[in-house]
């Protein structure tokens, strides 16, 4: 990789397309709508405890509170969120463990024969339920809900030092690609 631009931080892709594996009909979690009460302090507490170089930077920045009301405003101006998408999911004994946030591209340029493409805005595990393989769960319902819409592909990125989500899509059966910079702001 070249040397790392300052203000920057590398970004790794990761694309689902037709053909890639697709998850299981089943899913581990139970999942149900999330709602935006609920979801905006969760989002705080997992950027406020993640190993991705822009949720440090954000939240050292603004704070976690601020940091989720700034993906928030993301929302609006580039991204489609399909009412019933936004998923918590909760353990066998109930306890919410984490949040899946798919959302499409408004972009038409985006789009393929009329096919929408999407991302994971966000996702995050609670801190207490960390290590058990429910980011993997949450990358596989998301994929579920974009199959079903017909996505033509789905693409989705992390920090490349954050592991555990780097490891979560290659296990999903995502295709990654070369790593780029982004910067922090």
């Amino acid at each position: 990789m070249d040397a790392l631009q300052a203000g920057h931080y590398w970004k790794t892709p990761f694309y689902w397309e037709p053909g890639c594996p697709l998850p299981p009909t089943e899913p581990a979690l139970r999942f149900e709508l999330a709602s935006d009460d609920w979801l905006r302090p969760a989002i705080a507490a997992v950027m406020a405890t993640s190993a991705d170089e822009s949720d440090k930077h954000t939240v050292a920045r603004v704070g976690a509170e601020a940091a989720a009301q700034e993906l928030y405003d993301l929302l609006a101006q580039y991204f489609e969120r399909p009412l019933s998408w936004w998923r918590l999911a909760r353990d066998g004994s109930g306890n919410p463990v984490g949040f899946v946030l798919p959302v499409l591209f408004k972009d038409a340029r985006l789009w393929k024969e009329g096919l929408p493409q999407g991302t994971i805005l966000y996702m995050g595990v609670l801190a207490e339920f960390r290590g058990y393989g429910y980011g993997l769960e949450l990358v596989h319902e998301a994929t579920r809900l974009f199959v079903a819409a017909n996505c033509w592909r789905i693409l989705c990125d992390t920090g490349t030092d954050n592991a555990s989500m780097v490891s979560t899509f290659r296990k999903a059966g995502y295709t990654e690609h070369k790593p780029w910079q982004r910067p922090l702001t």
